[in-house]
């Protein structure tokens, strides 16, 4: 017997999540605490069959002008994907959406077997018309010695780490105070190559409040004795740390202070016993031309590997589906928005 249920105990959801194989933190509890400070609604269900716990989901309410959608990030997190298991999720799921008046739902599981793709098809999923999520990502294997690491870096790199450090930029990890440095520069980044910052003017803050607060999220800042040359901010979850977000300065671009932040980070996630790093975003392929071809040759120079994902998967409820189909594809090539994990 298949049960659907809303789960409100953090500890249960966190055991669930973090033993899955494909634990993510967009499916963690801090994630939807993130998303209600958004003034978001969200639904945390559990799928329980015959009383087990043997799946979860996330979702939360994206308001758009011409269609709101119900949003699953790196998830649904089922034990099992069997017909039993998604016809009933998808039966709770569509008594919200009419609830709410949501066009469809998109879930994005981040990797789907085919056979589970072919059981999502018949469920009547179609492929979303763009990612939602970073569509690949490169990796770092943290198990490796510090020695094996420093030898998988590119010559360029190695020595760029090596002369910003000779030359004075130092890299610490920041206050929770010092979040403004990281936005200012997030600012000058997001001017300087025509990207869109999320309309929400807090979302930055938001995120680093409520993940910092649940012990997942750290600022490091790369500086000089004069000034903050870069800063990230890193998600710890389930043995990986993420890259998530990234912005630099033109002030002393000489001193190119991002290959010394980036080198400390790598290490001081591996001391925090993570097993991997994950740049969170690059371009599919090597095509100089595409907008990401600079950062991504930045991100394979630490000796990454490079990992694509499945794309998210729609189910739609009203016509007005189509049309919003219409219109993300359409504005697909244009849009450059300095955002991921919605």
């Amino acid at each position: 017997m298949i049960q659907i249920k809303e789960i409100t105990d953090k500890v249960v959801w966190e055991k669930f999540n973090l033993v899955s194989a494909n634990a993510n933190f967009l499916q963690s509890w801090a994630w939807g605490e993130f998303q209600k400070s958004l003034n978001r609604s969200i639904y945390r269900l559990g799928v329980f069959r015959d009383k087990k716990l043997v799946g979860i989901s996330l979702i939360n309410e994206e308001r758009a002008k011409l269609a709101s959608f119900l949003y699953c990030p790196g998830g649904p997190v089922f034990t099992t994907w069997d017909k039993e298991i998604l016809g009933s999720w998808l039966s709770r799921i569509a008594k919200i959406a009419k609830e709410i008046d949501s066009a469809f739902l998109r879930i994005d599981p981040r990797i789907i077997t085919d056979s589970n793709q072919a059981l999502l098809k018949r469920f009547s999923f179609v492929s979303a018309p763009e990612y939602t999520q970073p569509q690949c990502t490169a990796t770092i294997d943290l198990t490796k010695s510090k020695e094996e690491l420093r030898h998988n870096l590119r010559d360029s790199t190695r020595y760029n780490i090596n002369a910003g450090e000779r030359r004075g930029v130092k890299v610490r990890e920041g206050e929770p105070e010092e979040i403004e440095v990281f936005l200012d520069l997030l600012k000058e980044t997001a001017g300087r190559k025509a990207l869109t910052l999320p309309k929400e003017a807090s979302y930055h803050r938001k995120q680093f409040d409520t993940l910092a607060k649940e012990g997942l999220m750290r600022l490091f800042i790369a500086e000089t004795t004069s000034q903050p040359l870069s800063a990230a901010l890193l998600v710890g979850y389930g043995g990986t740390a993420y890259y998530l977000h990234a912005a630099n300065s033109m002030q002393q671009k000489d001193l190119r202070a991002s290959y010394p932040l980036v080198w400390h980070t790598i290490l001081e996630t591996k001391k925090m016993g993570n097993k991997k790093f994950d740049f969170w975003g690059v371009a599919p392929s090597d095509d100089p031309k595409h907008s990401w071809a600079g950062v991504t040759s930045f991100k394979l120079s630490f000796g990454a590997e490079r990992i694509c994902f499945s794309p998210p998967l729609d189910l739609a409820y009203k016509k007005s589906y189509q049309l919003s189909r219409i219109i993300e594809i359409w504005r697909k090539p244009a849009r450059r928005i300095l955002r991921f994990g919605r």
